[in-house]
């Protein structure tokens, strides 16, 4: 079968299809886990089916994943059975193999060996996903509809990790940093048709975005209920979610730049595979919160939505305190340090801080309390020549370490850390290197699009 493709994504492909030593590898585990579980279940005459779900079931799998989910869907079972009870019955059927117990909205187990890791995911046989509360017992569903649909158009497969590694070298791939699934990616594609054809289409697109693929979904009840989400595409297996809750509008926004970018002109840089080789000579000043705590047991997905909601809080705490922020970053050595990065305009304030009032005929009683708080504050008040009431108060924050100091504990909460150390950069490329992360290891618009976009342009202009 002959798939439309340019030289470059043909270039690309060649790199990101995973090579034959890394199915075989991939396979050859999948295979000692399952037949382990199954003679131990069967012993414990426990009754589940083993299968092996995701990218890797699906032909979707990028190269430099070596990884496969390997599902124990237990039958006659509750969930809450499935949550207090299978850890320890497969935990017993892989030993001695190294395991480890994280916890996300399921529990699940962790085999590395080798460079090479697979996560056993327990949960229930279900007739419909309708019936399911957990969202991991959605995914041999999702795996099912989606081979399907590649088993019709085999074209897909590659088209789908085309637009995968296009994402990730944009820094939008991921639900866990507000960017889109792998899930979102392979609908997408299955929507639209190709990889090209999805970038085509996003030119179009406007906050709301609605795709129904399969035209299952009632659009007036899921746009009520994600109101407040950029994109909606209807789940086909489940057509009461919205399979790209995640996306933000950062997450959007950067797509359908990059889509329009690489259309004009088609370039290796943009995806995951490429080297990366950044010309931003500065990024201004900034603020890093260096979180110490225990994250080697807690799903990477998990650690990089903690430090987004840390991000997203600590940037409110100091624009509430007049600090104007520029561009956030995050990232973890995902054992023992969370890393945030907020840029600002400037670390310091003036002394006084400039405010205004009502008018009196906006609100008379707002213009008598605007000028009483400010007299109260030892600051002063006059009225412009529009009537707008203005005035000065001495600043109570002026610096921006002193003020994520003040809150340190609370940021810390968030992201289950021990402590949280706060620290000034007069430019943040000196906090990126002070981090000690590798660059692999942070994500964040600033750093991994703008800069490669930037680079892109300049190269091929």
């Amino acid at each position: 079968m002959s798939c439309e493709r340019s030289s470059i994504e043909e270039e690309v492909l060649e790199k990101i299809r995973p090579s034959r030593t890394q199915i075989i590898v991939l396979s050859r585990l999948y295979e000692v886990l399952k037949r382990r579980i199954e003679k131990c279940l069967e012993e414990g005459n426990v009754k589940a089916v083993v299968e092996v779900e995701g990218s890797y079931a699906k032909g979707t799998i990028l190269s430099n994943k070596w990884e496969i989910d390997v599902f124990t869907i237990f039958s006659n079972v509750s969930e809450e059975w499935v949550k207090n009870n299978s850890l320890s019955i497969l935990l017993k059927c892989i030993e001695p193999l190294p395991a480890i117990v994280k916890y996300a909205e399921h529990p699940y187990i962790t085999v590395s060996m080798l460079g090479v890791e697979a996560e056993i995911v327990p949960t229930i046989e279900a007739e419909s996903p309708s019936k399911i509360k957990l969202g991991v017992g959605r995914t041999p569903f999702h795996t099912s509809y989606v081979k399907r649909k590649i088993e019709s158009n085999p074209c897909l497969a590659d088209d789908i990790r085309l637009l995968k590694s296009f994402m990730e070298g944009i820094g939008v791939y991921g639900a866990e940093i507000g960017g889109f699934s792998g899930y979102l990616a392979e609908l997408l594609t299955i929507h639209y048709g190709s990889f090209r054809n999805v970038l085509k289409a996003s030119l179009t697109w406007k906050p709301q975005v609605y795709i129904d693929v399969e035209g299952v979904g009632d659009a007036t009840i899921l746009k009520a209920k994600y109101r407040d989400s950029p994109m909606i595409v209807v789940d086909p297996v489940d057509p009461s979610r919205n399979a790209a809750a995640s996306v933000t509008q950062a997450s959007l926004s950067a797509f359908i730049i990059a889509s329009k970018i690489y259309l004009t002109r088609p370039m290796l840089e943009l995806f995951h595979i490429a080297p990366r080789v950044y010309k931003v000579a500065k990024l201004g000043p900034a603020i890093m919160a260096i979180c110490s705590g225990n994250y080697s047991e807690i799903p990477k997905e998990n650690i990089l939505s903690m430090a987004r909601r840390f991000s997203g809080l600590l940037a409110s705490i100091l624009k509430e305190r007049g600090f104007k922020v520029t561009w956030r970053i995050i990232g973890s050595d995902y054992t023992s340090k969370v890393i945030i990065i907020v840029g600002l305009e400037s670390l310091t304030l003036p002394d006084l801080e400039y405010r205004v009032g009502p008018t009196p005929w906006e609100s008379l009683e707002g213009a008598l309390n605007f000028i009483a708080r400010r007299l109260n504050e030892g600051g002063i008040v006059w009225i412009s020549e529009d009537g707008v009431l203005e005035g000065l108060r001495s600043r109570r924050f002026k610096s921006a370490v002193d003020t994520t100091n003040r809150v340190a504990n609370k940021l810390a909460y968030i992201v289950k850390a021990s402590r949280c150390e706060f620290r000034e950069c007069i430019e943040g490329i000196v906090c990126l290197r002070e981090s000690g992360l590798r660059e692999e290891s942070i994500t964040g618009l600033p750093h991994l699009l703008w800069p490669s976009l930037i680079y892109s342009l300049q190269k091929h202009s």
